[in-house]
């Protein structure tokens, strides 16, 4: 039996400057389908999920059920059984077992596909760096749901975000036609060979997962010509014996994670590639690393991902109207991040608000941190403050936020320390009844 060590190199690629696809040349074939009808459905973000691993026709689906992904896994249960998609159900005890199966599954040269969220992300942890360690383009479906304790059952970033280390494309989504879009988009975006990773896509619990709306459905047959079938080798081969993940030496071991940073450096291009050629292939808009509205940069930017892109944006649509220069920078690739693409688009603004949907004690919001880092070396960076909001679900207003805006381009507080984060909402007499320091009430006699 051979011990195989296999390294994939890449050209070297050029961070793009801007958000933009002029420059490059995609390397997929584009074929106009005006002449086609698409169908119009009224879907959940759950059921836009399902639609698009329909269309993507993965050959194996392992899964666990875990709220409010359930719906999800009960469309394409149904989808098997009712014969409109061919694939292998198999279920599983835990979601653990879910990414071990789907391992074993893209190993042997399956297309997989997958879906959970919170306390069941959590527990898939150890397998996460399995995958994107042995380079299996598994796509996953992240119903984003806050982690506990304490327990709850509605949206945050925190479960996605908790695994933004492990080697994962991680694209969010703001509303149920993003999610079938870039479901699709992703197995063309990690079977491309120049990336050859995993991928999950994430939609919020609720606010998406069980909101309907107008989705467009592209034909199955048009995304069959646009996708293909999997084309990289199966590594799991009785006819070829080797030794998959053996101990690997110190004089080996670096050059597999560089190979894996190369790998998700070119995801920024391959992700723009893939969405200039989906939006040309279906007659759509162009979904790339990120989404600036209403495209010039304001003398205020708020930065945020998922479904509070949506407020932001009517928000920044009525400041607008009243005469302020505020914009909108809308997040959908977190890994990779495209840190000098927003470097460029941030250069001209004066103050950023970062609205973050998660917190990382002794850190602050990822968004936050991320947007100082692109900024760091300008010689007038703008000024970069981080707010925490909807932790929990808890709703975020366009009243909310077009005051944060005008309270930040006035230098008012709480936007005086850039370095303090503010949580939006917060309820100072209730966080003194919750703190560990709170005076235990008596027993009733």
């Amino acid at each position: 039996m051979k011990i195989i060590f296999t390294l994939r190199k890449y050209e070297s690629l050029n961070l793009l400057n801007r958000g933009e696809m002029s420059t490059l040349r995609a390397p997929y074939r584009i074929q106009s389908l005006s002449r086609r009808k698409k169908t119009q459905e009224l879907l959940t973000g759950n059921e836009a999920a399902a639609w698009g691993a329909r269309l993507s026709r993965p050959e194996i689906i392992p899964t666990y059920p875990i709220t409010p992904q359930t719906p999800l896994l009960h469309k394409i249960a149904s989808d098997i059984r009712s014969g409109v998609l061919k694939a292998d159900f198999i279920n599983v005890e835990s979601d653990y077992s879910a990414m071990a199966a789907a391992i074993g599954a893209s190993l042997g040269g399956a297309r997989v596909f997958t879906a959970t969220n919170s306390q069941g992300l959590a527990l898939m942890g150890e397998h996460l760096y399995y995958a994107s360690g042995m380079r299996l383009p598994i796509v996953m479906a992240i119903v984003n749901r806050a982690l506990s304790a304490p327990h709850s059952r509605f949206p945050d970033h925190n479960d996605a975000l908790s695994v933004n280390r492990s080697g994962w494309i991680q694209l969010f989504c703001e509303d149920p036609q993003e999610v079938l879009d870039t479901c699709i988009q992703l197995f063309k975006v990690c079977e491309d060979p120049r990336v050859c990773l995993p991928g999950m896509f994430c939609y919020e619990a609720y606010d998406i997962s069980h909101t309907a709306e107008g989705v467009s459905i592209p034909e199955p047959e048009a995304v069959d010509l646009f996708l293909g079938r999997r084309k990289l080798p199966a590594l799991l081969d009785p006819r070829i014996p080797r030794s998959l993940n053996p101990p690997t030496p110190p004089h080996l071991y670096t050059e597999f994670k560089h190979a894996q940073a190369e790998a998700m450096e070119a995801a920024l291009q391959v992700i723009q590639e893939v969405g200039q050629a989906y939006a040309a292939t279906f007659q759509g808009p162009q979904q790339r690393l990120y989404d600036a509205f209403p495209g010039e940069c304001g003398h205020c930017v708020i930065v945020t991902m998922g479904s509070i892109a949506r407020t932001a944006r009517r928000a920044v649509a009525e400041l607008q109207k009243e005469g302020m220069k505020v914009s909108l920078l809308k997040v959908r690739s977190y890994r990779p991040f495209p840190y000098q693409a927003i470097r460029e688009l941030l250069r001209g603004a004066k103050v950023v608000l970062a609205i973050d949907r998660n917190y990382s004690p002794g850190s602050g919001g990822a968004l936050w941190g991320e947007i100082r880092s692109s900024l760091y070396g300008l010689p007038k960076p703008p000024r970069v403050f981080g707010v925490i909001a909807g932790l929990g679900g808890r709703d975020v207003t366009t009243r909310e936020l077009k005051d944060l805006a005008k309270k930040a381009l006035k230098g008012e507080a709480p936007f005086l320390d850039e370095n303090r984060i503010s949580w939006l909402g917060l309820d100072e007499k209730r966080l003194k009844a919750f703190t560990p320091q709170a005076p235990i009430p008596p027993k009733a006699e």
